[in-house]
């Protein structure tokens, strides 16, 4: 995990339980705000905010919450990339039960960057050709994705559940928590992990493992394992 993950581990967890476990609070404060965005590509999430994702022909964002949130809430668009983050604030501008939940619907989406801290759910299936993925925050992601290929790289402290398809995907986890992809099938997997948790996946075809540090990883789907590499004291799994 980057060095700047592992010195700001504690105010994140903080800002973790303050800000999003009770997003489903409502206040009379609360306000609903819809934002003009145009189609966009990539997507960076770097606020502090629970945010689900669905997919259509037409880009839509609403942000819900505490008004005084809600417009702090900052978001750019340049060219493909789509930035969500809030303006400068630090952790007291947030109240006990302050909440924002994000709302984005897009068409499509080649890259996903999340280093901000809240939780991330996809809320159908999103269907995507091929798409990058890297988190680097503090939260739980909840995606279920329809893919030909994913190329993940996860940081991150905070428990993942992939859900799914993908013909084949290139799975790099050095964080903190859980990896659950055991609901994502998958045709074709390299597979790298250096993370403290336990990882999960499936596969049907040919899976590539390295294990290194103290990981566990577990696989089903009967696949052609072309290569299991394990360093330190790292375990792997055939279900």
């Amino acid at each position: 995990m980057k060095a700047k993950l592992l010195s700001s581990t504690l105010i994140l967890i903080a800002l973790l339980q303050s800000c999003t476990l009770n997003f489903s609070r409502k206040t009379e404060e609360s306000i609903s705000d819809i934002r003009e965005i145009e189609g966009t590509k990539k997507l960076k999430v770097s606020g502090i905010f629970n945010l689900y994702l669905s997919q259509s022909d037409n880009p839509a964002l609403r942000i819900e919450g505490d008004e005084d949130l809600v417009q702090k809430l900052k978001v750019t668009q340049n060219g493909e990339w789509l930035e969500l983050d809030f303006e400068k604030v630090n952790e007291k501008f947030f109240k006990k039960n302050s909440r924002v939940n994000v709302y984005l619907t897009v068409s499509e989406l080649e890259e996903f960057v999340f280093d901000g801290v809240g939780n991330i759910k996809t809320e159908s299936p999103i269907e995507l050709d091929e798409v990058n993925i890297k988190g680097d925050g503090v939260g739980n992601l909840n995606l279920e994705l329809q893919a030909n290929t994913i190329n993940a790289v996860f940081s991150m402290l905070g428990n993942i559940h992939l859900k799914g398809s993908v013909d084949a995907i290139r799975l790099t986890n050095d964080g903190m928590g859980n990896v659950d992809a055991s609901d994502l099938i998958a045709q074709n997997m390299t597979l790298k992990t250096s993370g403290i948790g336990r990882v999960a996946v499936h596969c049907e075809g040919d899976l590539s493992i390295t294990v290194d540090g103290i990981g566990a990883v577990s696989y089903t789907g009967n696949p052609n394992v072309i290569k299991e590499e394990i360093n330190g004291i790292g375990k792997v799994t055939r279900n």
